[in-house]
């Protein structure tokens, strides 16, 4: 059995629900709520903690059976050949518009399959990697400043209800990945305390990086410019003029990319790893043919059309998987035991 410590337990957490999502969020939710944006997802980071302290509370009692677990392996599967999807359009259109697609898809599951065939330890210590370019991001970030505009944010309007929830649901998609706190949480050290004042430290950096992310876009564009550019926070890294490299945007990228490739690796470490510590044996082959199926599937999604339509579902799965089972599990598990 998998033991982890508390700071593994939260970067694993952080990167799966960071993972593709952070420079996607921003456009929709623009879309949606104009100049609200940032209050709403102020009220949506009040959600997320909410969601947290519940699972924090009821982890112990969620214990899904056979039939559960495969239904949550369909969803990671679900998520992870949308994430690779769209991770290979992107890098299709901004760094390697002349490489085959199967070649990119098989660079970023090649490294999966190589953690995840590895000791457990491998994926799991992979989110150390991320910390100092998650700071070279936020430094990046900063060269913006001079851009941008505080009187973007305003006005803040509350007539409008429906765009208000509207975009609370749209602000789900950075809650996607949150469910793994149920299966994760009990391989945590016993020693290591969760509950309290390290889970409301793990709520603010999430808030404070989503939250960042958004109040830069915000201010850098005007709402008619937001609303329509697909991954803004590349838009602004292109603009900035730096001296130590030559585009600041292909600089994100590569960061971006690994970032992206350590979140498939979680994904598929907790589908492959974390459900399957009895079998062992069979573990290996279940990881070829996993990632066989991850490397072809994507490849049936490489249209805009295509990719909008699943990623437009996804918050839709997210709030069943995340919410709705988990309630029907614990509430099943507790009628048996009564």
């Amino acid at each position: 059995m998998i033991t982890i410590t508390r700071t593994q337990f939260f970067l694993i957490l952080f990167t799966i629900q960071s993972g593709t999502v952070y420079i996607t969020f921003q456009r929709p939710l623009i879309e949606t709520a104009e100049s609200n944006a940032w209050v709403v997802f102020l009220f949506a980071g009040v959600l997320h903690y909410l969601q947290l302290v519940l699972y924090e509370k009821v982890y112990d009692r969620f214990n899904p059976g056979p039939f559960i677990f495969w239904l949550y392996r369909g969803y990671w599967f679900l998520v992870v050949v949308t994430f690779i999807a769209f991770i290979e359009y992107t890098l299709a259109i901004w760094i390697f518009p002349n490489t085959p697609q199967i070649v990119i898809v098989g660079v970023l599951v090649g490294v999966s399959l190589y953690a995840n065939v590895s000791r457990a330890a491998t994926a799991i210590n992979l989110p150390v990697l991320l910390i100092p370019m998650i700071l070279l991001f936020i430094l990046a970030l900063l060269f913006a400043i001079p851009d941008l505009v505080w009187t973007r944010l305003f006005p803040i309007t509350f007539s409008d209800k429906s765009a208000w929830f509207k975009g609370l649901f749209i602000s789900q998609s950075t809650f996607i990945g949150i469910e793994v706190y149920l299966f994760l949480r009990k391989y945590v050290k016993k020693e290591n305390v969760i509950k309290g004042v390290p889970l409301f430290i793990y709520q603010n950096i999430w808030l404070f990086f989503f939250l960042t992310v958004l109040l830069f876009v915000q201010m850098f564009f005007p709402v008619n410019d937001a609303k329509i550019i697909g991954e803004p926070i590349i838009y602004i890294l292109k603009s900035q003029k730096v001296t130590f490299v030559e585009r600041l945007d292909l600089f994100f990228l590569f960061i971006w990319m690994t970032w992206s490739i350590v979140t498939i690796t979680l994904y598929s470490f907790i589908t492959l790893y974390a459900h399957q510590l009895n079998k062992k044996n069979k573990y290996k082959r279940n990881a070829v043919i996993y990632h066989v199926l991850i490397t072809l599937a994507p490849l049936l999604f490489l249209t805009k059309e295509r990719m909008d339509f699943i990623r437009s579902i996804l918050s839709y799965f997210h709030l069943f998987f995340s919410i709705v089972l988990p309630v029907v599990v614990i509430l099943m598990n507790r009628r048996g035991t009564s």
